[in-house]
């Protein structure tokens, strides 16, 4: 992604919390291959709450709301246009990318005593 370096400087004042470049990569039914970039904010506890609340009703619609709440460069509804008609795609992205902000690599186990 080809960003000036002065709206990155600007992006990383408005997100002091840290930015992150995103990228999804992914073919459609007929093997065409799609590349979406976008720069996005380090998410809050109160956007996995969000997202948890609102992903009981559609775990769809609640991934794609996530994403364009992060979204910081560009604006966030030509990607959305992009990649709303692929939920896969943009579901393994806050599974791969977004939920480790959280706990990745979670691994539990429990022993009776």
């Amino acid at each position: 992604m080809n960003i000036p370096k002065e709206k990155i400087e600007e992006l990383k004042k408005a997100h002091p919390e840290g930015i992150y470049e995103g990228e999804m990569t992914f073919t459609d039914s007929e093997d065409k291959f799609h590349k979406v970039e976008f720069v996005f904010r380090v998410p809050q506890v109160a956007d996995i709450e969000s997202h948890n609340k609102s992903a009981q009703k559609n775990p769809i619609v609640a991934n794609l709301n996530l994403i364009q709440s992060l979204i910081v460069y560009p604006e966030p509804a030509p990607v959305i246009d992009a990649i709303r008609e692929y939920p896969i795609a943009y579901g393994r992205f806050v599974d791969e990318v977004v939920a480790p902000f959280f706990g990745g690599n979670t691994t539990s186990r429990k022993t009776k005593i």
